[in-house]
């Protein structure tokens, strides 16, 4: 005769059918032999940022994410773990909140959350986590730290791929116009061609001080 059972309904037993466990984890306690990379991510930017150093030029993998900083930060990792899902491979990241789900997350089962967004973060990360073949490592350093070194260099250029480029302030060409004319009092014509003043603000300057 034939013998037959069904799992009841319950997400965890019905979860438990397409799931395979295994008795070792992936995440390793020490570093591994494989590529060291870098993730980083700008909240103001909306920038996630993956890079790594093969042979003796950088490789960048860019995405973007709106929301929380976590949100963003988030999003930098399952796209490591899916360009890395061949190879052992070292996770360097500087936030704590990004170090620890990934560390978790290896041996753990999700549970649904309000926040849409995250929950689909984290499904992601979960299932790279999952599909990967050898093991990985992660390790959570300091940001902007002045310690020499490969890991600081990654971290740094991680960083600034992330985050906008900064842009110096520009002059206050009008105060500096001024400042000079209290000197030198220059005509409007003058001060017109040092610095780039319409004709009306010149013949102010020149007028005030007079």
């Amino acid at each position: 005769g034939w013998i037959a059972y069904h799992l009841p309904s319950h997400k965890l037993l019905q979860l438990a059918k397409s799931t395979s466990f295994t008795l070792w984890p992936k995440n390793s306690r020490v570093p591994v032999q494989g590529p060291t990379v870098f993730t980083d991510s700008s909240r103001k930017t909306g920038k996630a940022i993956v890079t790594w150093k093969e042979e003796s030029e950088w490789q960048v993998l860019e995405s973007h994410e709106s929301g929380s900083a976590q949100l963003v930060e988030l999003r930098a990792v399952p796209m490591a773990f899916q360009r890395f899902s061949q190879v052992p491979f070292n996770l360097v990241t500087d936030s704590a909140y990004v170090a620890d789900i990934t560390q978790c997350l290896d041996c753990s089962l999700l549970k649904e959350v309000i926040n849409a967004a995250l929950f689909s973060l984290l499904k992601t990360l979960w299932c790279a986590i999952q599909a990967q073949v050898h093991p990985y490592y992660v390790l959570h350093i300091r940001s902007h730290t002045n310690l020499p070194g490969f890991i600081t260099e990654g971290n740094a250029r991680a960083d600034m791929l992330a985050n906008p480029a900064w842009v110096a302030p520009q002059p206050d060409k009008i105060a500096q116009a001024k400042a000079l004319h209290l000197f030198f009092h220059q005509s409007a014509h003058t001060l017109q061609k040092q610095f780039p003043l319409m004709p009306p603000e010149a013949r102010n300057i020149v007028s005030a001080c007079a």
